[in-house]
């Protein structure tokens, strides 16, 4: 067995008792298994086995394995509203711990590199309908599964996070972080070229369609549509205040999910079931044999989906 399959079948075995609840057999799994995941995935693991600590309720080995990673290097963001280190709320040395995690992250925030990639239409007048796609987790600008919106007279826009996971492929996994981030790219674009802001689409692929769904539901980006591919979020509940204090009237979202995509899929489901009670129009394109990918007909389907987001 190849070490990347192998580190896939440790990483499938640990989501899998994490989503059952047998948490101490995916704590020891993953504490067991670390040595074959490369250094830049060890900040990951320590991630894994402190949440798996925390929800075992062990004080010790959560704060433990949180100073063991700032130790080595490593910084997390939100320590302090992470639910999974509230056993911890007020412990002098995680206190410290979060103030250095604080002053890394700054650190790395200014030391961030914007990447963006731009396809202006050359047949569409100005001002152009925008579409700004965001990239899943682990993973870098892909311009194929959006590029035929641009021949449809749509402006591109592929933002590429600055949280980098591992050489070449980067996540949003700093929530914050990631929204500041895609605001102030949001703002470039409609400052340095002529975006029509009544004609923009919000779109993603996995965490970044959840992303995407965060920003417009929570009023941080003002958009017609959404264009949601397996979209990811850890809680679709934390969205409902938003929805109950902003009005989305209008808003129209396309979903995409593959019905073997377990939780994406569920993901999917829950938006399309509570969106339309704020008077969100839906529409779900659903997948029997598709796992958490694009649909292999996506390209094709995104001018169509386009038209749909603005209600044309």
């Amino acid at each position: 067995m190849s070490d990347l399959s192998r580190m896939e079948k440790v990483e499938q075995q640990f989501d899998h008792l994490a989503q059952v609840g047998a948490y101490a057999e995916a704590l020891d799994l993953v504490t067991r298994e670390a040595h074959i995941f490369p250094e830049y995935a060890q900040k990951v693991i320590y991630s894994w086995r402190m949440t798996m600590a925390s929800r075992l309720n062990d004080k010790a080995l959560t704060l433990s394995l949180l100073k063991e990673a700032v130790e080595t290097g490593y910084w997390y963001g939100g320590l302090r509203t992470d639910s999974d280190f509230e056993l911890l709320a007020g412990d002098a040395e995680f206190e410290q711990l979060v103030h250095i995690c604080e002053e890394r992250r700054a650190q790395a925030m200014a030391n961030a590199v914007a990447v963006m990639k731009t396809f202006q239409p050359e047949t569409q007048p100005a001002p152009y309908p925008l579409l700004l796609a965001l990239h899943g987790a682990s993973a870098s600008i892909e311009a194929d599964h959006w590029s035929s919106a641009v021949p449809a007279g749509w402006f591109l826009a592929l933002p590429q996070s600055s949280q980098m996971y591992s050489p070449g492929a980067y996540t949003w996994n700093d929530w914050e972080w990631a929204q500041q981030e895609v605001r102030q790219r949001y703002a470039t674009l409609c400052n340095d070229y002529p975006i029509d802001p009544e004609r923009v689409v919000l779109a993603g692929f996995s965490q970044g369609g959840g992303l995407a769904a965060w920003l417009v539901l929570s009023g941080a980006i003002k958009a017609r549509g959404l264009i949601l591919v397996g979209p990811f979020l850890m809680n679709v509940a934390n969205l409902i205040p938003f929805l109950e204090t902003h009005d989305h009237r209008g808003l129209r979202v396309y979903l995409v999910a593959g019905q073997r995509d377990r939780y994406c899929y569920g993901i999917a489901q829950q938006l399309a079931e509570l969106l339309p009670n704020y008077g969100i129009v839906c529409t779900f394109d659903e997948y029997p044999d598709l796992e958490h990918s694009f649909p292999a007909d996506f390209e094709k389907k995104l001018p169509d989906a386009l038209n749909f987001a603005l209600g044309e």
